[in-house]
């Protein structure tokens, strides 16, 4: 048995997904929430016999390392060694492949530079101007410390020589980082003279970093970060993700600001479930990683129109996740006086966690931001507000609240909800093609889901029947249904794998004798939650000698119909041949011995 097999069958999947999402029993299976795609209604099915997962809405599935894989975004490799480490099972035959060791010398030196840029900071009596900036800005020494907050020197090549020179590393892998530029064979540091954020992924991985001026110096940027690498992705970021998991996750909710003293002020204010994004779009990568500790976001981003819009934008990811949108208002519109996280919770902590307790719907915001911008007195100003508010109002997916805020929006402007309503409905007719998405085949043309006759359903739930069935029963009624099922070749080679199963038939040993392709079919075929569901309820006896009669009879129908097509072609022959007399004789015989079955 290689490695692989033997961690894979060491680990529990059903514990491994449960201890990342709730599982609920549901018969011999468990069932829950779909960690990668949102969902009200569990879709999602964990078998323990087959030790498989799969999600019945978006299609995800496989096993234990295709679940890691996903999930938490690791390489086979990495999901490889995670296991091994957790079964105590030693990879003595493991050899990471050249991608895996760049990935992991591009981590360690990652690392490195954060201890680096940290020990400057708190040790070095270089950090001393960094101390006192920080200082001034009511950075305590806790958030230093939960941060690895660092400081990088203002020579050209102050980690050059630390990494390259002393640590070994070679440039090359500085440069791909993004620690350090190669300006035509010159190498010199990124980051220079800053306060230094590291940059961690959600598994608290260093990946890039995020460099604060300490000089209000118009000739540079204030901030500036790592460039996209192969480890830093900024649409998937998340600063304070993993710092803050525990309170996020205790909260069940999460605070979505744009910088990294928004998230640090807020901590020292004693609100730690926050995170920044970097820059102001709110992606659906950042969404998944909410939705697996949260189900409801509050944005603290800028009140200003880009902020506006990414909070627009937003708004569809939400909705895809099922999580609910919220918004803290910080600062008054109609006065256009506008302030940031970091300035309310240093200036007023007890003014933040007000804010914060107070936060408004998304959807009670951008009415408010309608209202501000347009007059709702005038024909021209109702008009650009239901024009404004149209396409957002017409994305609410639950009716309810739908109906509560087009009622808001007709009393704001002094109008019949139903004239609010229909207006709302011209307006998304005219730009439905621009908002509303279609699955399309490649030709352009809708793609129908295939319509299953009525033998194709039988055979799938006479499948279902069969892989529940008694081990003493299953290879006699493989060999049933091997007589009769004629539209599915590859299941027709699966019905021979059982019959030739030696061992007495288990679901799991079966399941490991099949090759990984057949694993999946099998699989898909027992669990099939739409027959799942009322499993307790049936007498599955009867069930299948029901099923397998109506199989054989719609079998039997659909050869005397095929059978009948070559009679008539024959019949309609003026003359025929000996070998078509023959023929035509066997075929004769054929109906009348299925038609005696």
């Amino acid at each position: 048995m290689s490695q692989v097999q033997q961690i894979k069958e060491a680990i529990d999947i059903v514990e491994l997904i449960g201890e990342r999402i709730e599982l609920k029993r549901g018969g011999r299976n468990w069932r829950g929430l779909c960690p990668f795609h949102g969902e009200k209604s569990p879709s999602f099915f964990v078998s323990e016999e087959m030790q498989r997962y799969k999600c019945f809405g978006c299609g995800e599935t496989g096993d234990v390392y295709n679940f890691l894989e996903k999930y938490e975004g690791m390489t086979f490799n990495e999901a490889l060694q995670s296991l091994s480490e957790k079964t105590g099972i030693a990879l003595k035959e493991y050899k990471p492949s050249l991608d895996d060791d760049k990935r992991r010398q591009h981590l360690e030196i990652l690392n490195l530079a954060k201890e680096y840029y940290h020990y400057l900071l708190v040790e070095h009596k270089a950090g001393q101007k960094a101390r006192d900036y920080l200082k001034d800005r009511g950075t305590n020494k806790d958030s230093l410390k939960l941060f690895q907050i660092g400081y990088s020197l203002p020579a050209w090549d102050g980690l050059v020589k630390y990494l390259h020179h002393k640590k070994k590393y070679p440039l090359v892998a500085l440069v791909e980082t993004g620690l350090v530029i190669n300006r035509k064979g010159r190498h010199y540091d990124r980051f220079r003279d800053r306060v230094m954020f590291p940059l961690k992924n959600h598994r608290g991985q260093v990946v890039g970093f995020s460099g604060r001026s300490l000089e209000a110096d118009v000739k540079q940027a204030k901030y500036i970060n790592s460039p996209e690498t192969k480890l830093y992705h900024k649409a998937e970021l998340l600063y304070g993700y993993n710092e803050l998991l525990q309170s996020i996750r205790k909260k069940g909710e999460v605070i979505v600001t744009e910088g990294e003293f928004d998230v640090i002020s807020s901590t020292q204010a004693h609100v730690n479930n926050i995170v920044a994004i970097k820059g102001s779009a709110f992606t659906q990568a950042h969404a998944k990683y909410i939705k697996r500790v949260a189900s409801k976001v509050l944005f603290a981003l800028d009140m200003d129109s880009a902020g506006i819009e990414a909070t627009k934008r937003s708004i569809p990811i939400a909705q895809e996740l099922d999580l609910e949108l919220r918004v803290i208002k910080l600062g008054d519109m109609a006065e256009n006086v506008k302030k940031d996280p970091d300035d309310v919770a240093r200036e007023n902590p007890k003014g933040w966690r007000d804010l914060v307790k107070n936060s408004v719907s998304v959807y009670q915001f951008l009415i408010e931001v309608a209202v501000n911008e347009h007059d709702p007195k005038t024909p021209e100003g109702k008009r650009a507000i239901v024009k404004d508010l149209a396409i957002i109002i017409d994305e609410i997916s639950h009716e309810v609240e739908k109906d509560y805020y087009l009622k808001e929006i007709a009393q704001l402007l002094g109008v019949k909800q139903g004239v609010v309503a229909q207006d709302i409905k011209q307006i998304v007719a005219r730009k439905s093609t621009k908002f509303k998405k279609r699955k399309t085949s490649k030709s352009g043309e809708e793609e129908l889901a295939p319509v299953l006759t009525r033998y194709q359903k039988l055979e799938k739930y006479a499948w279902f029947l069969l892989l529940r069935s008694k081990s003493d029963e299953v290879k006699k009624r493989a060999a049933e249904l091997s007589e009769i099922i004629f539209e599915n070749k590859i299941r027709q080679l699966l019905l021979k794998k059982v019959i030739e199963f030696k061992p007495t038939y288990s679901l799991e040993a079966f399941g490991k004798f099949l090759p990984e392709d057949f694993q999946q079919l099998v699989f898909d075929l027992y669990l099939q939650p739409k027959y799942a569901r009322n499993i307790e309820e049936l007498d599955l006896d009867k069930e299948w000698q029901k099923t397998f009669k109506d199989m054989r009879r719609l079998s039997i129908q659909e050869q005397v119909t095929q059978i009948t097509k070559e009679l008539d072609q024959l019949d309609s022959k003026q003359t025929k041949t000996e070998d078509e007399e023959k023929k035509q004789s066997e075929l004769l015989e054929k109906i009348v011995k299925l038609r005696a079955r």
